[in-house]
C-alpha cells in the first residue's frame, strides 16, 4: 500500500518535473548539463554513459519515477567523478600503503557472497568499503568529522526510502549505510557495470560490455581504485584498517583485470546450486526493476539464464590462469561452517586468524540468522523457467560444483 502510494508520488513528481525541465533526459549531454560538468573535462564517461541511456531508450520501459531517480544516479556519479578527477589532479588522493595483500570475494548474485563478504570484513585489520563511502567515496569540502557524519544520515535516509518502495528488498539483500558493501556502485560510478542488468533485459548496454577493448575493459578498476584511495584518505586515522576485504559479482567476469590492479589478492569464488542462486537471482530482479519500471517482460528468466551461463564460463577461462590464487568455495559449506570458512580462506591468504574476529563472526551470525527479516520466497516458474530444463543445460556446472560441497545440500 505505501509502496504504491510512494510510486504513484514520484511517478507524478517526475512527470512534472520533466516537463518544466527539472528531471532530465536520459541524453549524454542534457545529463553533463544536469550535473554542470563539461564534456570536454570528463570525455571517458561519454561512450559508457551513452550505451546506457541507449539502453534505456531500447530495452526498458521506464516509469517516470525509473528516468527521475537514474537521472539522479546519473548526474550524481558524473559530479563525484569530478570531485575525484580534481582531487587527483591536485594530488590530494595518494596511494594506499596496503602491508597486506586483499581478500575479494566474486560469483554469481546470490551464492553466499555478501555472507561471505560481511564475515570475512569482521577481521580488525579488514578494511571494508561500507555502502555510504561506495555511494560517495569522496566528500566535500568542509570539516570531514561533521562530513562523514552527515553522509552516513543521507544514506541511511535513502535505505529508509528503499525500504519503502520495495519492502520485500531487504529480505533479499539488507543494505547497512556503515556496514560493509560491495564494489558495484564503484563499477556503476564508472558507468561499467553488469548491475546495469537489475533494471531489466539491457541487452543493448550488455552487447556494449561485451565488445569494450582490453584498455576499456581496465577502465572500471581505474575508477575502483581512485575511489578507494578517497575512501581511506577520508577516514579518520584510526578507522583505515590495513587489508581490503572486497566483494562484487562481476569480478567474476573479469578476474584478470582484478589481479592486475590488485597483485597478490585471494580470491574467494563461491558457488550454489544454480536453482536456487537464480531463483534468487530472479527475484531481486524483480524487486529492483519494480522501483524503476512498471514490470519485467516476459521471457526474462531465459535472458537470465544466458548471463549465468556467460558467468561461469568467463570465471572458468580466468581461472585457468590463476587457480592458484583462487579458492572455491560452495553455498552449503559456508552456512554449515561460517568459522571454517574464515579460517579456510586465511589459511589461502597466510593471514592469521585473530580469536577477537572468529568472536566476532559468532556474535554477527547470532544477532542476524536466517531469514531474520522474514523468509525470501521464489520459484523458477515464476519468471518463465523450467527446474528440470536448466538442470538438463547447466548439467555440468552442477556436477562439477557438487563434488565441492563437503556437506548436505540445505533444505
Amino acid at each position: 500500500m505505501i509502496a504504491g502510494f510512494l510510486k504513484a508520488l514520484l511517478d507524478v513528481g517526475a512527470t512534472v518535473g520533466g516537463g518544466v525541465g527539472l528531471v532530465p533526459r536520459p541524453e549524454v549531454e542534457a545529463l553533463f548539463r544536469a550535473a554542470g560538468v563539461r564534456v570536454e573535462d570528463d570525455p571517458a564517461a561519454v561512450e559508457p554513459l551513452d550505451a546506457m541511456c541507449r539502453s534505456l531508450a531500447e530495452d526498458l520501459r521506464l516509469a517516470p519515477r525509473g528516468r527521475l531517480l537514474l537521472g539522479r544516479r546519473y548526474v550524481d556519479a558524473l559530479r563525484l567523478r569530478r570531485r575525484l578527477l580534481d582531487r587527483e589532479s591536485e594530488g590530494r588522493l595518494p596511494p594506499t600503503d596496503d602491508a597486506a595483500a586483499p581478500v575479494v570475494v566474486t560469483g554469481f548474485p546470490r551464492t553466499g557472497t555478501t555472507l561471505s563478504h560481511r564475515l570475512l570484513a569482521l577481521a580488525p585489520d579488514a578494511r571494508a568499503p561500507r555502502w555510504c563511502e561506495l555511494m560517495e567515496p569522496a566528500l566535500g569540502p568542509g570539516d570531514p568529522v561533521r562530513a562523514r557524519r552527515r553522509r552516513v544520515t543521507k544514506h541511511r535516509r535513502a535505505i529508509g526510502m528503499l525500504d519503502r518502495l520495495a519492502p520485500d528488498l531487504k529480505r533479499i539483500h539488507e543494505l547497512v549505510a556503515d556496514g560493509p558493501e560491495e564494489c558495484t556502485h564503484l563499477h556503476e560510478l564508472a558507468f561499467d557495470s553488469e548491475s546495469f542488468a537489475l533494471a531489466g533485459p539491457v541487452r543493448t548496454y550488455r552487447d556494449w560490455l561485451d565488445g569494450r577493448d582490453a584498455d576499456r575493459r581496465r577502465e572500471r578498476y581505474r575508477w575502483q581504485d581512485r575511489a578507494l584511495r578517497a575512501i581511506v584518505a577520508d577516514r579518520a586515522a584510526d578507522d583505515r584498517g590495513e587489508r581490503w576485504v572486497l566483494k562484487a559479482p562481476q569480478h567474476l567476469c573479469q578476474l584478470d583485470e582484478l589481479f592486475e590492479c590488485f597483485p597478490g589478492a585471494t580470491v574467494v569464488r563461491m558457488h550454489r546450486d544454480p536453482i536456487a542462486a537464480m531463483g534468487s537471482t530472479a527475484s531481486l530482479v524483480a524487486c529492483a526493476s519494480g522501483i524503476l519500471t512498471p514490470g519485467l517482460p516476459p521471457g526474462h528468466g531465459d535472458d537470465l539464464l544466458d548471463i549465468f551461463e556467460q558467468w561461469q564460463r568467463r570465471g572458468d577461462e580466468a581461472m585457468t590462469r590463476h587457480a592458484d590464487r583462487v579458492i572455491e568455495v560452495h553455498y552449503d559449506d559456508l552456512v554449515a561452517d561460517p568459522i571454517g570458512f574464515v579460517e579456510r580462506v586465511h589459511a589461502a591468504g597466510g593471514i592469521a586468524v585473530a580469536g577477537s574476529h572468529l568472536d566476532a563472526v559468532r556474535s554477527h551470525l547470532a544477532a542476524r540468522p536466517k531469514h531474520h527479516f522474514g523468509r525470501h520466497g521464489y520459484r523458477l516458474a515464476d519468471h518463465g523457467l523450467d527446474e528440470h530444463r536448466v538442470r538438463e543445460r547447466l548439467a555440468g556446472y552442477i556436477a562439477r560444483i557438487e563434488r565441492l560441497r563437503t556437506v548436505s545440500p540445505t533444505p
